[in-house]
């Protein structure tokens, strides 16, 4: 399906949206032919008033006529003459007429009277070719039960078949129907559709084609019956393609309540219809009733029109067939097999279609059969011709064709091989030549055909043939392949097809299942062992081994890991075995190494030299070992080295060590010839009565395996010997069990051990010591739920035996840290309950209770909120946690960002000195996303993850108001205190001192940027004071002095002058002042009148001024246009629509929460502290929404938060409508009614006030929040598809154009700004600066900079060269890099601050380009292209030794000073920092230009023209893009819901001032939404928006608010720039804006239904972007805030039910209930 358009009433061929064209409806009803169109022409027929017309527009819908009929004449159907000279109108009253086609009204009209009978409408009209040349025209209908069918010439004869009369077919059913749908020409005859209802003549209703030239029943070619008269036919559309007729019909089943549509396709033919009745070769389901289908010739595609979609059906699929048989049986008759290009396609597509066998369609007979190979197998030595067999044989050959045969081995492309045709369908081909090119042993190859002309394989072969070039197989097991073609020469040793070539042939016979393994020569696995010490020959085992002959011998090869191979000669036994003869020491183990693997390989060789290596049967090793490697001390362990492996070592008396049987005569290797055991020593020493003790017992000779163990006691008591602990010969491990120790605390006891072979028991002096292990005390006695708590647990005897296995404090695990003999310490874990319980200590089985020593679980901390949610880098602030249980555990410590700081701890609150962060903590001088969190055992800090508080810039004060720092004792005033960041901390931790005595702050009179104080009254006379301002415990500022004088002590503050004085010369002076108020007067009317004259004309004059201004500045500006177009090229042509586009959630959260953080709470869900299925808060916060989800309590909840006019502020509703926002995401329908109910509310109230177009002009309520809200989340779909693109390459031109001037880099002022607070005021020369940026490939990318640009500028204008589109949080920031100037392989880095800063007395200049001289380089280069080019690069900051003062943002300054730099400051005390003009000379330039007046000197007006005028047309698609319906898209339906509900409310209120209505959708779609969205490009996408680019955006946001207004502007000297600028084409915008209204208006209203049902798609489209549940918690808050006033009026509203629901979720979620 295309998506491309939303189809108008004008059909396929245009698509075309209600802002380009504008004609009358065309009633729907009878299908009509209601326009046709030629390459220049399109004609629509419609109604008006009842009066039938003809439309002719040219091919951009531009009205160019009209043909209209008499009032009552309407017309029916329309078509255009063969040669499309004529356009043929039928109309009611029953005649036709032919018209020019480029002239309707033109003298050559004719007119066919009697046509059809008058009135009746039910008619077909086709225009048909007549024989030998001309045209005509058939009209087709019915009267009653008769066909009337007539043909009409219209080329000098009034009718070449005049109305036919009689009756051609009749039935004589009394009620007949019979509708007519068009007409077509399929070769020499005529067809007329239509649709049969249900007749006694005709067995079932359906759809027929009626043949003109024939009149009888045989005329009704194709029935499409139906069970009933259900079968609608709505439209039918014939296609002549490659000289076949196809038709397609569209058709639905009226009992389908859904009204869908099937579309069929059959082939017209020679007056018949192929293969009737089963004609129908495609059908497709269709989504809808379709009203049209149409075509464009030379198109794949009929495209079935619906009310709501355009489905593209194609003509044919032929490519979805891959084989011949299933594309030849398709039904379609376009659809054919391509024989020799292999692909099922239109004859048209497939070369040569017309010469036999080429071409298959329908009979699968002529498909080419897969071809035959015969022999299956070939041999290289033995070659024979291979025959291949087509039984269908070969389509014709063409003149100069020949057909290859091609061989294939699956890899690569096929080899053509000789090829011999020996008859039709066989051929011989010989393929020596390619298998021996090949160069493999053994491959499978299959055969194909392919023509001369193409090389296309086809006819492919069924089986494949094996060939084999035996000489290339290495071995026997290779070359003896299952299908016994190759052999192999035994002595030899090669493979061969010949067996006469060699002696010893040898074979595999595959009818006896014989395989090579049964006759190859092999050397089959061990194992084999080799003791390197002594002579001892190796015997491996063989197969198939032939007997040694005169000149050949056999070899042992043994080869080490990473060693050389060591030859052996061997002895041929038999053949099954040979013997590799061994001597000693000619193989040596490593150091440490008792045993090793090596390969062992058997050779055949001739004189020394490699013949060939027997094969082996997989990978033969030997074991190399030596007895005395191991290095044993004992009989036993000697003898348990042969445990495993059988070494066949033994125990020598003697020497006392373990050797190989041919070392030592008197070997022992039987364990009852050793030595009786020993014990050495036992570990631990001690352990519990309980037993469990795991013990390790070491020795000598204590046996050979476990299993020789009998039985180990210790103190009489059975000690179970656990075998994964065994050491042969040395090692015993074993368990105690309990030991009967009575009352005693200690006592020791012998080991004894018996081993089987041993004449008596192993004894020693060894002793073993049961202990009674005690606990006395615990610390601390109790902990949180959670755990986390650090134990300590005393007593005597905790680590005896294996020590503390486990620790249980009532019941939970408390996990072990460290034991020694007095002392435990473990970390609790959780607990499920609160409660008392013992503490438990395992010590292997003994278990330690001391019922007086117990631990006590309690709750958990719970954490209801912070205060204040900020803190600054010195730290110092006091944060308070508020709960409960704050103080269950050990410490508490506040860690934010990896710095700590303790805190205090009450039961309900932790008050923690926020730590210093140092000077640059994470993120910018604001930062909203430093990690925090508490430390509090192991129970859980505050809820989110990760926890994030903002940080803010420390605060800092410099100076008192000098107007205040003289104060009169008695009549103190306060004091001004200036600064910076004041705000970034809570008043309360603010406090100022004057001496010494407390200055108290005044808390309303506290801005950003100074605090006011009232100082203590009571000082010294003439004293001055020292004035202190602190801020927390870090910061502490030095302001300077107060001091304090009496009245007339000399100061310069006077005591007031007496009012009584003033008063007491009143009297005598009245008449005096009266006399002069009326002259006053009098001089002012005169003065006022020749002021407003004059005024006037300067207005006038200004208009003027301005209009020949823009037009002289027309070409220039075409130039700087054409250059930006250049610029915007990469944005402009993106075909995929590439743009940074942010996602939903980000979108709307900074549309919904303009300064929240990426840790805002409705990103995260909210956390209880308990699991969320038991936590009463979770179950309150449910029933909260049910309550929500009641209307009446909703809007009561709302209407009464809203009356507490002094409590819920403007952020407060705000808030709250966004939370609701958010918490009724998933409930969007009701979400609307909310809205609607609220804006009611509102409508009524500013109507019953007189000022109705005040509405929604603010956001002082929730409703106006909640409808910004509505639309951010409903119309983000349409920014996506419509409205984003112009408004993305509208902010790309406007930085592109910034980026051609000169922009001062400290205040944002630009010379090309569009904004007059923005303009640059200076004359500064334009120097560019032609460079390339080095990319590290060999094309670097060319660069246009500024002389005037700083270096961060120019990094800022590479990077955007580099990274184009990408969003600005996925490309390197400006702080990340530097930049460097290239110089050969060297660089000089370019910096905004190094050594070379220009000065200027205390001013310092930032360096820039010009500054480097890089624009005389740059001209120098164009001069002559040999001296060098400016060469940039940029390189990760990290590179950089020094970090200095960097500007990264246009009209912000960035500060990370080094010590190097620190003498850079931009503090007012030192240096100060300028780039382009300094402030004051800019400040004395303005009011030389009057800049504090509205006009601006000519020079700076041009400049704000000449930017306005080349951004003008990205301007002007911004504002169609949102002022527009979209071109081929219906109207998004929220807006049209919305302007509807505004009609209705004004109707229903009685409003019918047109300028209310229009500033009611001004206020609620424009100004609420779209201009937040232009002003704020970066809500929508990822970029930075530069001070300078906000206020461009400002001022057409301006001229857009101005179109929006009913209002005629009125102009003069004061009227702001913005304004000027855009006098003319807000005019044009305000009349679009006037028809854009009106057209929504006339748009069908939308239902509720239909618009319940799109927001319920929005509904699951937002499900995954926030939390509702951390939303609908802050409203309870809300909730809970207010739950008296909430109450009260639930209960005045009657609705006692919500009361007590109320009342409970309240008690639920307030703690301090």
């Amino acid at each position: 399906m295309e998506h491309g358009c939303s189809w108008s009433w004008l059909g396929f061929i245009l698509c075309v949206s209600i802002c380009t064209a504008q004609l009358p409806f065309i009633p729907t009803g009878q299908p009509n032919d209601a326009v046709v169109t030629t390459s220049s022409n399109v004609y629509v027929s419609t109604t008006v008033s009842g009066s039938g017309r003809v439309y002719r527009l040219n091919a951009s819908l531009v009205q160019q006529e009209v043909l209209q009929f008499p009032s009552g004449t309407t017309v029916l159907r329309i078509a255009l003459s063969s040669d499309q000279s004529k356009l043929i109108v039928c109309v009611s009253n029953g005649s036709c007429i032919a018209c020019n086609a480029g002239n309707l009204n033109g003298s050559s009209v004719r007119t066919f009277q009697n046509v059809q009978a008058a009135g009746n409408n039910n008619v077909a009209l086709v225009s048909a070719p007549v024989s030998g040349g001309g045209n005509s025209f058939y009209v087709g209908s019915s009267n009653g039960t008769v066909i009337l069918i007539g043909q009409y010439g219209l080329d000098g004869t009034a009718g070449i078949v005049s109305r036919t009369s009689g009756n051609l077919f009749s039935v004589t059913a009394s009620s007949f129907t019979r509708n007519w749908y068009g007409g077509f020409v399929a070769g020499s005859y005529t067809y007329f559709v239509v649709l049969d209802s249900s007749t006694s003549s005709v067995s079932t209703p359906g759809m027929r084609l009626l043949r003109v030239n024939k009149m009888d029943a045989t005329s009704f070619l194709v029935s499409v019956p139906t069970s009933n008269a259900s079968f609608e036919l709505s439209y039918s559309l014939a296609l002549n393609i490659e000289g076949l007729t196809l038709l397609f019909i569209a058709s639905t089943n009226k009992t389908d309540q859904l009204g869908n549509s099937t579309v069929q396709a059959f082939n017209v033919t020679d007056g018949s219809v192929t293969n009737n009745p089963g004609a129908w070769f495609s059908t497709w389901p269709m989504p809808g009733p379709v009203t049209r289908l149409t075509w464009t010739s030379g198109q794949n595609y009929v495209y079935a029109i619906t009310s709501t979609s355009v489905v593209q059906v194609p003509i044919e699929q032929c490519s979805s067939f891959t084989d011949c048989l299933s594309c030849a049986a398709n039904v379609n008759p376009l659809c054919g097999w391509c024989t020799v290009e292999q692909k099922c396609s239109r004859r048209s597509q497939c070369q040569n279609s017309t010469v036999s066998a080429r071409w298959v369609q329908g009979n699968t007979s002529q498909c080419p059969s897969k071809t035959i190979v015969t022999p299956t197998t070939f041999t290289l030595e033995r070659p024979t011709n291979i025959t291949l067999t087509i039984s269908s044989g070969l389509p014709s050959a063409l003149t100069g064709e020949s057909f290859l045969c091609l061989l294939s081995t699956g890899n690569g492309v096929p080899i053509s091989v000789p090829c011999s045709q020996v008859n039709q369908t066989t051929f011989t081909s010989n393929i020596t030549g390619a298998i021996s090119q090949l160069k493999a042993p053994k491959l499978v190859v299959t055969f194909s055909f392919a023509s001369s002309f193409l090389n296309i394989s086809f006819a492919m072969s069924s089986n494949s043939l094996t060939a084999y070039n035996c000489p290339l197989f290495p071995s026997c097991s290779s070359c003896l392949q299952p299908d016994g073609v190759c052999g192999w020469c035994n002595v030899e040793k090669r493979c061969t097809a010949v067996n006469s070539s060699c002696s010893n042939f040898i074979s595999v016979t595959p009818a006896g299942g014989q395989t090579y393994l049964d006759v190859c020569p092999s050397l089959l696995n061990g194992p084999y062992l080799l003791p390197v010490a002594v002579n001892r020959p190796l015997v491996l085992n063989t197969k198939n081994l032939p007997p040694q002959i005169s000149g050949y011998m056999y070899t042992c090869n043994v080869r080490q890991p990473n060693g050389p191979s060591i030859p052996l000669p061997a002895n041929y036994t038999n053949t099954t075995s040979i013997s590799c003869v061994y001597t000693a020491a000619q193989i040596s183990l490593p150091v440490g190494t008792t045993a090793m693997l090596a390969n062992i390989s058997l050779i055949w060789t001739n004189s020394g030299t490699v013949v060939y290596p027997i094969d082996p049967l997989g990978v033969i090793q030997v074991t190399l070992y030596s007895c005395s490697a191991f290095s044993v001390t004992s009989c036993t362990s000697c003898l348990a080295v042969n445990s495993d492996i059988g070494y066949g070592c033994g125990w020598c008396g003697g020497t006392s060590r373990c050797v190989e049987p041919e070392t030592c005569p008197s070997i022992t290797n039987q364990l009852l010839n050793c030595p009786s055991p020993v014990l050495r020593s036992v570990s631990p020493s001690s352990g519990p009565f309980g037993g469990g003790t795991r013990l390790t017992i070491t020795g000598t000779d204590l046996g050979v395996t476990v299993g020789d163990i009998v039985n180990v006691t210790v103190g009489g008591v059975n000690c179970s010997v656990q075998p994964d602990g065994y050491l042969a010969g040395k090692q015993i491990v074993c368990v105690t069990g309990n030991y009967p120790s009575g009352g005693t605390q200690r006592i020791p006891v012998d080991i004894l051990l018996t081993v089987s072979g041993s004449l008596l028991p192993a004894q020693s002096n060894l002793t073993y010591t049961y202990v009674r292990p005690s606990i006395s005390s615990v610390f601390p006695k109790s902990g949180p739920m959670a755990g986390g708590t650090n134990v300590t647990i005393e007593g005597m005897s905790l680590n005896v035996g294996n020590g503390v296995k486990r620790v249980l404090l009532n019941g939970a695990m408390c996990v072990i840290l460290q034991s020694s003999l007095t002392q435990v310490n473990c970390t609790s874990s959780a607990q499920n309950v609160t409660g008392v319980g013992v503490v438990t200590v395992y010590i292997d089985n003994e278990v330690t209770i001391n019922n007086a020593v117990t631990f006590e679980y309690t709750n958990n901390p719970n954490y209801a909120s912070v205060s204040p949610d900020k803190t600054i880098p010195a730290g110092g602030i006091i944060l308070t946690f508020n709960g409960t249980y704050l103080n269950v555990s050990q410490k508490a410590l506040l860690v934010i960002n990896g710095k700590t700081s303790p805190c205090n701890q009450t039961f309900t609150t932790l008050k923690c000195y926020a730590p210093p962060l140092g000077s640059n903590p994470i993120g910018s001088s604001l930062s909203p996303g430093v990690d925090y969190t508490i430390v509090m055992d192991g129970a859980p800090g505050p809820v989110g993850n990760p926890l994030k508080i903002t940080v803010f810039p420390n605060p800092n004060f410099t100076s008192i108001n000098s107007a205040d720092q003289k104060q009169i004792i008695g009549s103190v005033k306060s004091i001004t205190i200036i600064g910076a960041n004041v705000l970034s901390v809570e008043l309360a931790e603010i406090s100022v001192t004057v001496g010494g005595k407390e200055c108290v702050i005044n808390r309303d009179l506290v801005t950003s940027t100074a605090l006011s104080c009232s100082p203590p009254n009571l000082m010294a006379v003439n004293a001055s004071y020292n004035v202190t301002v602190s801020a927390g415990l870090s910061l502490v500022y030095n302001v300077g002095f107060l001091q304090y004088i009496s009245y007339g002590s000399g100061g310069s503050i006077e005591r007031p002058f007496p009012v009584a004085a003033v008063a007491g010369g009143a009297g005598g002076g009245g008449v005096l002042v009266l006399v002069v108020v009326v002259v006053i007067v009098i001089i002012s009317v005169v003065v006022y009148g020749r002021s407003s004259r004059r005024k006037n004309a300067q207005v006038a004059s200004l208009l003027m001024q301005m209009e020949s201004m823009e037009s002289a500045m027309a070409d220039e500006c075409k130039r700087a246009f054409t250059e930006l177009q250049t610029d915007l090229h990469d944005v402009a042509s993106v075909q995929d629509k590439n743009y940074p586009f942010r996602d939903f959630q980000t979108f709307a959260m900074r549309f919904l929460f303009p300064s929240a953080s990426d840790d805002h709470i409705v990103l995260k869900p909210v956390q209880f502290n308990k699991g969320l299925e038991e936590d009463p808060a979770l179950r309150q916060l449910r029933t909260f929404k049910h309550l929500l989800l009641d209307k009446k309590f909703l809007l009561t909840m709302i209407r009464t938060l809203e009356a507490q006019q002094g409590r819920f502020a403007l952020q407060d509703r705000c808030n709250f409508a966004s939370m609701l926002m958010i918490a009724l995401q998933h409930e969007l329908p009701y979400a609307t009614d909310i809205l609607t109910a609220l804006l009611s509310d509102l409508m009524r109230t500013s109507a019953s006030k007189s000022h109705p177009k005040l509405l929604l002009r603010r956001t002082e309520s929730v409703a106006e929040k909640l409808l910004g809200n509505w639309l951010c989340f409903l119309l983000f779909p349409f920014i996506l598809e419509h409205a984003g693109e112009p408004l993305f390459i509208l902010f790309r031109a406007i930085k592109s154009q910034l980026d051609k001037g000169p922009v001062d880099v400290i205040t944002g002022e630009a010379r090309n700004s569009l904004s007059e607070e923005k303009l640059l005021r200076q004359h500064l020369d334009v120097n560019v600066v032609e460079g390339v940026v080095d990319t590290g490939t060999d094309n670097p990318i060319p660069i246009r900079l500024l002389a005037s640009d700083t270096i961060t500028q120019a990094k800022e204008k590479i990077l955007d060269a580099l990274y184009k589109n990408c969003p600005t949080s996925n490309r390197p920031q400006l702080t990340d890099v530097d930049l460097e100037l290239k110089r050969g392989n060297a660089g000089i880095s370019l910096r905004d601050h190094d050594e070379s800063n220009e000065r200027d007395g205390e001013w310092i200049q930032i360096n820039t380009l010009g500054h480097y001289k890089l624009d005389q380089m740059s001209k120098a280069y164009l001069d002559n292209p040999k001296n060098p080019q400016p060469r940039f690069s940029l390189l990760p900051r990290h590179q950089r030794p020094v970090s200095m003062t960097s500007f990264d943002t246009i009209g912000t300054i960035i500060s990370n000073m080094s010590a190097q730099s620190s003498r850079i400051s931009l503090m007012s005390d030192g240096p100060r920092v300028y780039h382009l003009v300094k402030p004051e000379a800019a400040q004395s330039g303005q009011e030389g230009e009057q800049r504090h007046g509205k006009i601006v000197s000519e020079v700076f007006l041009t400049r704000l023209l000449a930017t306005k005028r080349i951004i003008q047309p990205y301007v002007d698609d911004l504002f169609n893009a949102v002022f527009c319906i979209p071109r081929g898209k219906p109207l998004p339906k929220p807006i049209k819901y919305l302007f509807d509900f505004l009609d209705l409310q004004a109707a229903d209120m009685g409003i019918t001032d047109p300028e209310v209505l229009h500033t009611w959708k001004t206020n609620s779609l424009p100004l609420r939404f779209w201009v937040n969205v232009i002003k704020n490009p970066d809500f929508v996408f990822d970029i930075h928006k530069s001070a300078t680019v906000d206020s461009c955006l400002s001022v057409i946001s301006q001229a857009y608010i101005d179109a929006c207004s009913t209002s005629e502007a009125k102009y003069s000297k004061d009227t702001p720039s913005s304004k000027l600028l855009y006098v003319n084409e807000v005019r044009g915008y305000k009349t679009h804006i006037q028809q854009y209204y009106n057209t929504i208006q006339s748009l069908p209203k939308m239902e509720k239904m239909e618009m319940d049902e799109y927001l319920q798609e929005g509904t699951q489209a937002n499900q995954q972007y926030f939390v509702s549940e951390s939303a609908l918690y802050e409203l309870a808050k809300y909730g809970v805030m207010y739950s008296a006033e909430v109450v009260a009026a639930l209960s005045e509203d009657g609705l006692t039910d919500t009361v007590q629901t109320f009342e409970e979720v309240v008690n639920g979620l307030n703690p301090e209930h």
